[in-house]
This record gives C-alpha cells, sequence and structure tokens, in this order.
C-alpha cells in the first residue's frame, strides 16, 4: 500500500467538488424517484421491493471493488482521482477512526460524485415497459445505495455508545456493515473485507481477490 502523501490534504477545492456532487445528486435523485413514481404506478410497491435489495447487493459489491481499487493502485498524486478519492482511503488506514469525526459532507461527497453517472443513465433510460422500468429502478437504488455506504463505512467506526439505537439494530441484523466484521479489515495483512456497504459481499470479493493475486 502506498504511503499517504501529507501534502496532499482535504482542501477548499475539494470541499466545494463535495458539496455541488451533494445538490446534483440530490436533483437526479428526485429526478429519477419521480419518473419512477410516475412510470410504475401501482406497481411501485413490487417495482421497489425487487429493486431495492438488488441495488443494495450490488452497492456492496461495488464499494469492495473500488476499496480494492483504491487501497491497491494509484498514489494520492494520481490526477483526478488521487485527492478525492485515493487519499482518504490511504489516509483511512493511518487513522482508521478519525473518519468518525467528518461532517455529512466529507463523509458523503465523494460517494455522491462518484454515483452522478449511475443516476444520469437512470434518469435517460425511456420507461416504456417494465424491463426498462426495472432497470432504471436498480440503476437508482444501487446509487441510493453508494450514497449510504460511507455512512456506514463511518457508523462501522464509531464507538458503540456514540452510534445512533436503530443503526446498532442495523448493524446486528447485518443490513449495515457491522463493526466486528470490518475491523477485520483493518487487521493485518489489511488484504480482505473491503466491502463496506453492509459486507454481505464480502466472500465473494475476496475469493475473487485471493484467487487473482
Amino acid at each position: 500500500m502506498t504511503p499517504v502523501a501529507s501534502a496532499v490534504r482535504y482542501g477548499r477545492g475539494q470541499r466545494l467538488l463535495e458539496c455541488a456532487s451533494i445538490a446534483l445528486f440530490a436533483l437526479l435523485a428526485a429526478w429519477g424517484l419521480w419518473r419512477l413514481a410516475l412510470a410504475s404506478g401501482t406497481w411501485l410497491p413490487l417495482v421497489v421491493l425487487v429493486a431495492a435489495p438488488c441495488g443494495w447487493a450490488a452497492s456492496d459489491l461495488l464499494s469492495g471493488l473500488l476499496h480494492y481499487s483504491l487501497d491497491t493502485w494509484g498514489s494520492v498524486k494520481t490526477p483526478v482521482i488521487g485527492s478525492a478519492f485515493i487519499r482518504p482511503f490511504r489516509e483511512h488506514h493511518v487513522e482508521p477512526g478519525a473518519m468518525a469525526c467528518h461532517d455529512f459532507v466529507e463523509t458523503n461527497g465523494s460517494s455522491c460524485f462518484a454515483a452522478l453517472p449511475l443516476l444520469a443513465a437512470a434518469g435517460s433510460i425511456p420507461l416504456d415497459s417494465m424491463l426498462p422500468v426495472l432497470l432504471q429502478s436498480v440503476l437508482l437504488f444501487i446509487a441510493l445505495g453508494a450514497l449510504a455506504t460511507n455512512q456506514c463505512h463511518k457508523w462501522a467506526h464509531m464507538d458503540e455508545a456514540a452510534t445512533p439505537r436503530l443503526v446498532r439494530l442495523a448493524q446486528r441484523w447485518r443490513l449495515v456493515l457491522p463493526r466486528e466484521q470490518h475491523r477485520l479489515h483493518h487487521t493485518p495483512p489489511f488484504d480482505t473485507h473491503f466491502c463496506i456497504s453492509c459486507g454481505l459481499l464480502n466472500p465473494v470479493l475476496d475469493f475473487f481477490v485471493k484467487a487473482f493475486k
């Protein structure tokens, strides 16, 4: 794992990018949900019941793939993604508990930025039959899952007493990332348990990471 370059820090430019990403994410997500509600009609509850768990599982796997990639390749000085994405992951391994002090923007801004292509795709699909409606809804829920990913990651690093009671219950039921499971990722040699939404896809990703080493 490449050491963190102390000169590359969280600055004003990064903050502005994250604020803009959150605002754009909110607009595109609202547009996607509105389109989904209109296209699904009375089928909306069933569509959500199918798409929401699929989107959450997919976001968990994608979070693991992204986490593994940013832990493994490039550096904090890599153009475009170095400061915005690689830096937080590399710094996180140096100070795992520091993210518990991050505010909403620093916690979720980069996740919103990464999810914008998914929302743009979901908002451009013609919803003229049930199959495109399902595809749009799955993309939409993957994006919403991506928004929640780093918040779940943050909860896994917070003191249990400071974590909201409903979150503790969700961690216990494995609906969001349990702190005990994520602790395994921060145990040497730091090469397993990369998924940070709910962690359910960790066995799948761990198998492929080990197989292709």
